[in-house]
């Protein structure tokens, strides 16, 4: 409990970190982690309460979110089970394959748009100063998640880093290899953009939508030779047509575009997916409208007549 009200804590796990020679790098990044979050106030970013930033307890007091969306992506049917706290992984050991995927399992098309437009805010509120650097399903946690539109927020800002414009830093490769932009592999490239955050925001929607584990199985080398050199993507063919409009798909290209540059922004991102959820509400009303129309009136039965002997 902080302040009368429940909190998440956020402890440094070994603390003998601080005493070796990577120690002041680490401290160095929590006390970033703190100056980062301190400065943000957004309904889609979590709110830091306190902070203590003087070893050896180190700690992050944080609102207390209910679930990440990387166990509400891969735990299977955990709405009403007791198996919503499993592993996901170990839920979800045939996500290489579409073809084992239960489709009752999968987020609703409408779900995903909306988680994607809240994240798509919160960058963009980010992305003045502030590059994330590693947005993944565990770094986005959730209230309310299993209604039609849960609350939405980044948080895990240890990789983040305030910005002018650009990012220069001697570590651009620091973040989760599933999720990162192709640049982020190259260790000539000093210089990082939001426009990385955003190759990672296209990969977020891929697994919303496919309920799969990007690169699943391939070690981290093999995953960098595929998207930079061979610039292979994650494959769009397992996601569902019905769950796959062509304005997504063109945006999804977009956002895993080789040239960083051509990458749409985080305002463009919120604009786009709200038009593909607006068109199919506007979709799905006047399928249902159609369909009731064409509901056929019930036959009346008319009352027989029977002659009366004369």
């Amino acid at each position: 409990m902080y302040g009368g009200q429940r909190v998440a804590v956020k402890l440094v796990p070994d603390l003998s970190q601080w005493s070796g020679v990577g120690g002041p790098a680490a401290l160095q990044s929590y006390v970033q982690e703190v100056e980062v979050l301190g400065r943000c106030s957004h309904p889609n970013v979590v709110r830091l309460l306190a902070a203590c930033v003087t070893p050896p307890r180190l700690c992050l007091v944080m609102e207390l979110m209910e679930i990440s969306l990387d166990k509400l992506i891969h735990a299977r049917g955990i709405a009403g089970s007791s198996q919503g706290q499993g592993d996901p992984q170990d839920s979800d050991s045939g996500a290489g394959s579409s073809g084992d995927q239960d489709c009752q399992a999968l987020l609703p098309l409408e779900k995903v748009l909306h988680v994607g437009i809240e994240l798509a805010r919160g960058l963009e509120y980010l992305h003045p100063t502030i590059v994330h650097r590693d947005l993944k399903p565990g770094n986005v946690l959730l209230n309310n998640p299993y209604g039609p539109r849960p609350v939405v927020k980044l948080t895990d800002f240890g990789l983040s880093r305030l910005r002018s414009t650009v990012l220069v830093t001697r570590h651009p490769e620091a973040g989760t290899p599933p999720y990162m932009a192709p640049e982020l592999y190259d260790i000539r490239n000093n210089v990082v953009t939001d426009k990385s955050d955003m190759y990672s925001l296209g990969v977020l929607l891929w697994e919303m939508l496919t309920g799969l584990v990007p690169w699943q199985g391939c070690d981290p080398l093999v995953v960098a030779y595929a998207v930079t050199i061979n610039r292979d993507r994650l494959p769009l063919s397992s996601i569902a047509p019905a769950r796959m409009p062509p304005k997504l798909q063109r945006l999804m290209e977009r956002l895993w575009d080789h040239d960083p540059l051509r990458r749409p922004a985080a305002a463009e991102v919120v604009k786009q997916l709200a038009l593909i959820q607006q068109s199919l509400a506007s979709g799905w009303a006047a399928l249902q409208t159609q369909q009731q129309s064409q509901v056929e009136p019930e036959p009346q039965i008319k009352p027989e007549l029977h002659a009366q002997p004369q």
